[in-house]
């Protein structure tokens, strides 16, 4: 299993050095803090209130590393990225796996969430997934770019999809990449 080779460290464009590893049970706290850090605009496009510290205590209690694969960027001891596959390893969709990830704004244009992201692609292919999607928001351009820059290419966009922590409807729009070897 590919894990073997967490914790890394890896440089940032401005030389800095973060840390990239699994996310852990004793992270709970970290965590949160670092949700709580992230801007409300980010926040009201993920589909948990990340600010609510049960929501954070249920995905640490229910961590299970064959169906979510989160791992996380830190730098010293504060948590400044966090990246996860999502992935069924039964069933029609045992193929496919998603990629969410969100982004310290601190952190932004270091190329951080390209590293966070190119590291789950390189996990999901070790774990013989085919075929990624990431859901975006609109109100969320920079992830978009940057999974367009990856190879992800827009396959549909949902109408009123989704509705936001403020309950205003927003479109969602699905990005697929095929990683399979025999494509």
């Amino acid at each position: 299993m590919i894990l073997y080779q967490y914790p890394k460290s890896e440089n940032l464009k401005d030389g800095s050095q973060i840390t990239i590893r699994p996310l852990r049970k004793e992270d709970e706290k970290i965590l949160h803090e670092y949700f709580l850090r992230l801007p409300p605009e980010d926040r009201m496009c993920l589909r948990d209130d990340v600010t609510d510290p049960k929501v954070i205590e249920n995905w640490i209690y229910n961590l299970d590393y064959d169906v979510v694969l989160p791992l996380v960027a830190l730098d010293a001891d504060h948590i400044v990225a966090n990246g996860t596959l999502e992935f069924d390893p039964v069933g029609w969709t045992k193929h496919q796996g998603e990629i969410r990830i969100t982004c310290d704004p601190g952190y932004r244009k270091k190329g951080l969430a390209t590293i966070l992201v190119e590291n789950l692609m390189q996990i999901a292919a070790d774990f013989g997934l085919e075929q990624l999607t990431a859901e975006i928001a609109p109100a969320l351009d920079e992830a978009y770019f940057l999974f367009e820059k990856l190879g992800f290419q827009e396959a549909a966009v949902l109408k009123d999809f989704i509705k936001d922590l403020q309950g205003h409807y927003q479109d969602l729009v699905l990005m697929v990449k095929n990683i399979s070897l025999t494509d």
